[in-house]
C-alpha cells in the first residue's frame, strides 16, 4: 500500500469513527434525559409535609409524576433535559411569600450526574 492510500484510508477510518461516535451521542441524550427524570422521582419521594430547603414533600404526587422529558440538536451536539408538566413547580423551588423555598432541582441534577456520566463515558468504544 503506497503512503497516499495508506493516508487515504486512516481518513477514511476517522471520519467513520467521529460519525458513529456523533450517532452514539445523539442516541444517549435520551437516555440521559430519562436517568434526570429517575432521579427526580427519588428526589420527590419526600414525605408530606417536607421542611423548609428540603424537596418538597408528596401530596398528590403531580409533581413528583409530570416530568417530560426532552432533547434536541443533533450530530453529536445538543441538549437534554425533564421539565415540569406543572404549572406550579417553581413555587416549592423558588418559595412564595406565604412559603419557604423546598429547592429540588439541584437536588435531582446531583443525583443524576453519576449515571449520566457513566452513560457518556461508554462512547467511542
Amino acid at each position: 500500500m503506497s503512503p497516499e492510500a495508506a493516508a487515504a484510508a486512516v481518513q477514511e477510518e476517522v471520519k467513520n469513527r467521529v460519525e458513529q461516535t456523533k450517532r452514539q451521542v445523539d442516541a444517549k441524550m435520551m437516555q440521559g434525559a430519562n436517568e434526570l427524570r429517575n432521579a427526580a422521582l427519588t428526589v420527590l419521594a419526600n414525605p408530606s409535609p417536607s421542611a423548609p430547603g428540603s424537596p418538597p414533600g408528596v401530596r398528590s404526587g403531580n409533581l413528583r409524576r409530570n416530568w417530560n422529558m426532552y432533547s434536541s440538536g443533533g450530530g453529536g451536539n445538543g441538549i437534554f433535559g425533564i421539565q415540569s408538566g406543572m404549572h406550579y413547580s417553581g413555587y416549592p423551588e423558588h418559595g412564595t411569600s406565604k412559603m419557604a423555598a423546598r429547592p429540588y432541582a439541584e437536588k435531582i441534577k446531583e443525583t443524576a450526574m453519576p449515571e449520566i456520566l457513566a452513560l457518556f463515558s461508554e462512547l467511542g468504544g
